[in-house]
């Protein structure tokens, strides 16, 4: 490393104050003074079912919290336990994790499409002792039960389910929890500000998901920061759009807890989908979207947008991946006055890192195709073969912050390598800030692949398609979809024996089929399977993925010119 000093870039932001308390009481303070945000009205809504108009107002949300923790102490679980939370965006999803929070139960949440081996290693690996899940999810846990290290009875399965649903008897339901009698909310002040409170999963820059331990401090910051330097919410006025999934940690900090700092309403829907996310628009004259690059492209091909009244929109953040200057322009035209921004961050970051106000966005010339300005409470460099660059010269970006996680889980080796000396997180991602301090991310040091804003780690693709009887050897990489704005994992192949042509296409089909069979929706291999005749590796024995990539791009060229 040089000894050089480092070149730091500080926020343009105000700083703002940061408590030492915990989420919960954060947004919903029981005391006068117990929070550094406004005074908010319990009778305001926070969540509202988009599909069958159900309404949580915040006095709904606090006293279904209180009864929860009640229930939830009743099956044996308290302070210092973790809760997998696992299912899509929902009413009953919401209650889970406020209930958790109340009662002092560190959240897991964990993607609705996992396979059973993907959701058997975050419940290993986190130690939970209690699973809220959707009941279309049971069979996956079954299938996942034999994969369990600590099995988890049928009453620490709490189904995310009214109790006027049809249900298996054998489960507890987060309709029957409700009906227990409210409690007390776990206290997190002062140095126990730090423990954990959330732990999503994330491959950072490489290997099998860990588990990322965001704490207390580290959400209230993170929200503290945004309130300074994101898109400025409005009570009474703002009404947000719910559909990126609550489990990723852009969906659970912007789109979930934020407008609940703010006192906006989240219309929540289960998933993206084109019409269900257009009507919500509409009925409920959602004023603030939060999406991915996908959603973008989705909408700019849609022949359905001019079906639907979409005025009352005023603002869309896109975050997650990079989405061209290009893409975000057209889609800024798409809808007449809405003002187009974007935001970057990491699940080790809690999440957001870069982002600006609206009006800045809509009155900088360029700035759309950047990320945004550094939030406030966050210090960064710019840094390129161990030396500190400055503006204009292309680096990785490393940031410092109170909003950075404790750590991950039972690995203090990655811990290391991802936080460096002087509390450096080392991002992956290769950016240039510009002298107005707009930053741009323009590559990554980090293969890890991007599918729709999720991670796709190549290492845990490769493991899994060297289990496949014909595969002797093979290597994943990330090819660019310009029309889906997103990367599709593509792999590699060496395969036993000769193959003709028919015999090549047929296995390169099955190969990528026994993947889907086994991965999650967004690790499945889009971007197709090619044999090859070897995969190029160092001296050491490391895959050379920069030279797969530049082999995908050039087989993309070609095909181009057919």
């Amino acid at each position: 490393m040089s000894t050089r000093p480092a070149i730091i870039f500080e926020s343009p932001y105000p700083q703002p104050f940061l408590p030492n308390t915990s989420v919960f009481h954060y947004l919903f303070p029981d005391t006068v003074g117990g929070s550094p945000l406004a005074p908010l009205d319990p009778s305001l809504p926070a969540y509202i079912d988009g599909l069958d108009g159900r309404v949580l107002s915040r006095a709904d949300v606090v006293d279904g919290a209180l009864r929860l923790a009640t229930g939830v102490r009743s099956l044996g679980v308290g302070r210092g336990d973790v809760a997998v939370l696992w299912g899509l965006n929902s009413l009953e999803w919401a209650h889970a994790l406020y209930g958790c929070f109340a009662a002092g139960v560190t959240v897991s949440p964990a993607n609705a499409g996992y396979s059973a081996g993907e959701i058997a290693h975050q419940i290993n690996n986190s130690g939970a002792s209690i699973l809220f899940i959707c009941p279309s999810l049971l069979p996956v846990l079954e299938a996942a039960r034999p994969l369990l290290t600590r099995a988890i009875p049928a009453d620490r399965v709490v189904l995310l389910a009214r109790e006027a649903q049809a249900v298996p008897a054998a489960h507890p339901t987060i309709g029957g929890l409700l009906a227990s009698e409210p409690g007390e909310a776990e206290r997190f002040d002062g140095v126990n500000a730090h423990d954990t409170a959330v732990m999503c999963y994330s491959s950072g820059t490489t290997g099998l998901a860990k588990g990322v331990e965001t704490t207390h401090h580290n959400l209230t910051s993170e929200l503290q920061a945004l309130n300074m330097g994101s898109r400025q919410l409005v009570s009474g006025v703002d009404v947000i759009l719910g559909v990126l999934p609550f489990s990723h940690i852009y969906g659970l900090g912007m789109n979930f807890l934020q407008p609940a700092a703010m006192g906006c309403p989240v219309v929540v829907l289960p998933r993206f989908t084109e019409v269900a996310a257009l009507a919500a628009i509409e009925k409920y004259r959602i004023t603030h979207a939060l999406i991915v690059p996908p959603i973008v492209v989705t909408l700019l091909n849609s022949t359905n947008v001019q079906h639907y009244d979409l005025s009352s929109l005023r603002t869309v953040v896109s975050g997650a991946a990079p989405l061209g200057g290009e893409i975000a322009d057209a889609f800024a035209r798409l809808i007449p006055g809405v003002v187009m921004l974007q935001a970057y961050g990491n699940t080790e970051t809690s999440p957001v890192v870069l982002t600006a106000h609206a009006h800045e966005f809509a009155e900088t010339e360029g700035s759309v195709a950047t990320c945004g300005k550094l939030l406030p409470t966050y210090q960064a460099r710019v840094v390129a073969d161990g030396v500190d660059v400055g503006v204009g010269e292309r680096g990785e970006l490393w940031v410092r912050g109170p909003t950075v996680m404790k750590g991950y889980l039972h690995n203090a080796e990655a811990t290391e390598n991802a936080i460096v000396r002087g509390g450096w997180y080392r991002t992956g991602d290769i950016v240039v800030v510009n002298e107005g301090g707009w930053y741009e991310v323009v590559d990554r040091v980090k293969e890890l692949i991007k599918y729709k804003g999720f991670q796709v780690p190549p290492a845990e693709l490769e493991a899994l398609v060297l289990q496949h009887p014909d595969v002797i050897d093979v290597g994943v990489v990330g090819i660019y979809d310009r029309a889906q704005a997103t990367e599709l994992p593509r792999a590699y192949i060496v395969v036993r024996g000769e193959l003709d042509a028919r015999r090549e296409a047929a296995l390169a089909t099955h190969v990528a089929e026994w993947v889907a069979g086994r991965v999650a929706n967004h690790k499945k291999l889009r971007g197709g399977v090619c044999i090859i005749d070897a995969i190029p590796k160092s001296a050491s024995g490391k895959i050379l993925r920069k030279e797969l990539r530049v082999r995908a791009e050039a087989e993309i060229k070609d095909q181009a010119r057919l």
